[in-house]
């Protein structure tokens, strides 16, 4: 099983450069305030991690739990974002939640 079969195909994707205010009109919450001139790449660092579409699941997977994030953008060959993958989607993996 490969990342893309997995992935969700349906997505939203904004340039590096954008402001964080465009970002904000994306967003469907309460967060749409005034951000100011702040780009995501202000915010983000210069390592973005991804995996491409014939990652094997477990690879994708293994990347996203030393790395602690949730989501993984899915490329193809060309380097184009096609998708992204979710950890909770993978069967047998799951989210880790804070407990008090």
């Amino acid at each position: 099983m490969t990342a893309a079969d997995l992935m969700t195909r349906k997505f939203e994707s904004i340039q590096a450069d954008a402001s964080l205010e465009e970002v904000a009109r994306k967003l469907e919450s309460t967060a749409r305030r005034r951000l100011g001139p702040m780009r995501v790449a202000d915010v983000i660092g210069p390592d973005i991690l991804f995996c491409f579409e014939n990652t094997e699941v477990n690879e994708a997977a293994k990347l996203m739990k030393e790395n602690r994030v949730s989501f993984l953008p899915v490329l193809s060959r060309s380097k184009k974002v096609v998708g992204v993958l979710a950890l909770k989607d993978i069967p047998g993996e799951r989210v880790a939640t804070k407990t008090a």
